[in-house]
């Protein structure tokens, strides 16, 4: 009885520095010298610069918010080297998002609320994709549908 509680005890504490883990990497991470000088070159009055990892038309990248010179939240995202790839668009309401994207949310996620949604349009060619923030069933959850309304990627945030 006793070896049972220990191991119950070892596995739960496993399973509490995985989801330490899992919820760090989706954190806030440094903002690269790179980065930090390609958005000051454009954008000189920029601060409060956060970054977090994320993915888009299947590539690693980098997510980066800031606030403007007149105090407007920005969201760039940069690839690995440092190159500025896309800009994400915060679309005013659910109304702006293509209704193949909307039914694939609600087939998922049936009964959700729309807190917020960004759009990134691929600047490699044809293609966008929608990050879309939403509550369902008590938790939230990051989103993201192409326009052909397929989940590209998830997470509880």
């Amino acid at each position: 009885m006793r070896t049972l509680l220990l191991s119950l005890l070892a596995a739960t504490a496993i399973c509490g520095r995985l989801s330490i883990a899992q919820a760090e990497e989706s954190a806030n991470i440094a903002v690269p010298d790179k980065v930090r000088a390609n958005i000051l070159k454009r954008h000189p009055q920029a601060q409060d610069l956060k970054a977090t990892r994320e993915t888009h038309f299947s590539q690693q990248l980098l997510e980066v918010s800031f606030k403007d010179a007149e105090d407007e939240l920005k969201h760039e995202l940069f690839r690995t080297d440092g190159a500025l790839f896309a800009n994400e668009i915060l679309l005013a309401n659910g109304l702006e998002i293509s209704p193949d994207v909307t039914k694939v949310l609600a087939d998922n996620f049936p009964g959700y609320k729309l807190h917020k949604a960004e759009l990134v349009i691929n600047p490699n060619g044809v293609g966008e994709e929608y990050e879309l923030f939403i509550e369902v069933g008590g938790s939230k959850w990051k989103v993201a549908v192409n326009d052909k309304g397929q989940i590209t990627d998830k997470d509880v945030y």
